[in-house]
């Protein structure tokens, strides 16, 4: 896969994602490209594990202290959800050995293919592509083969290892509920609360992603604005945001937002914004 040393520079999402909520005139294709990527999926034992696991971080989240965030834009009354408390950066050995052989084996295949991205608990498990720019997976399967419904990618500008501070993916709004349609449930406390945290598996490395902003952002807003210092970027999620928990950060974190249209119509996109957590596997201590 070629090297990208750019920092992340984002373009406008209007130009990305053209604030249209995607109709669905191929889900015969669209199932069809699901059935052929299954081959190179994650175990659904693996997944499973994931589920087991992220189970166990929520139970450690403390669902006594909400916290608010200073008044946006898009809301007078941002909602309160609650802050983790405890989290982990290990996971069962095995358990990372075959998260990585899936990205590996995928990666292998399609040179464009990023990783697996997973939001247990929500339709979203799809490869994460990236191609030379940011149209051709816009309307693209992970194949290459023409698909109205896309595919889930990053940013072209982003570093494809994930070094960049800022990382945006993007994905349709699919009226039949697939790809990042899903994103738009996050505006809703009580499931921003339940699904704080998804995966990602690299062909080298494994990601947690711990969410803590739902934002509604206008498509030309600075917040696309991937060469931005991370302390100036951060405070803009937190006054865009209608959900937050706060967070402290510094310089050196990365951070990944997914991005998606809001409405059929208008320049509102809808952002979920988690930071990323590199993993260990169990046995570095042993």
């Amino acid at each position: 896969m070629r090297a990208r040393t750019v920092a992340a520079a984002v373009i406008s999402a209007a130009l990305i994602l053209g604030g249209a909520f995607m109709l669905v005139g191929d889900d015969v294709k669209q199932e069809m490209k699901t059935a052929e990527i299954q081959p190179y999926t994650v175990s659904v034992e693996v997944v499973e594990q994931l589920d087991r696991i992220t189970d166990e971080l929520m139970q450690d989240t403390d669902a006594t202290e909400p916290v608010t965030v200073t008044e946006s834009w898009y809301t007078d009354a941002p909602d309160a959800v609650t802050e983790p408390v405890a989290v982990y950066d290990t996971l069962p050995a095995e358990t990372m050995r075959e998260l990585i052989a899936a990205a590996q084996t995928l990666t292998g295949a399609y040179p464009d293919a990023i990783g697996w991205l997973i939001i247990p608990g929500t339709n979203i498990n799809y490869p994460l592509m990236q191609g030379s720019d940011n149209d051709f997976y816009l309307h693209h399967a992970y194949d290459g083969s023409k698909l109205s419904a896309g595919s889930i990618f990053l940013d072209w500008r982003c570093e494809q290892h994930l070094l960049n501070g800022i990382n945006i993916c993007y994905g349709h709004n699919m009226k039949n509920g697939s790809m990042f349609a899903g994103i738009t449930k996050f505006g809703d406390t009580e499931y921003f609360n339940a699904h704080r945290y998804g995966w990602l598996a690299t062909s080298d490395k494994v990601y947690r992603l711990d969410f803590f902003s739902l934002a509604h952002v206008d498509c030309d807003d600075s917040f696309y604005d991937g060469s931005q210092p991370v302390t100036d970027w951060i405070p803009r999620v937190e006054r865009l945001s209608t959900i937050c928990t706060g967070i402290e950060y510094d310089a050196s974190d990365r951070f990944m937002s997914l991005s998606t249209c809001t409405r059929a119509t208008g320049d509102d996109r809808t952002v979920l914004t988690g930071r990323l957590v590199e993993m260990m596997g169990d046995d570095v201590y042993g």
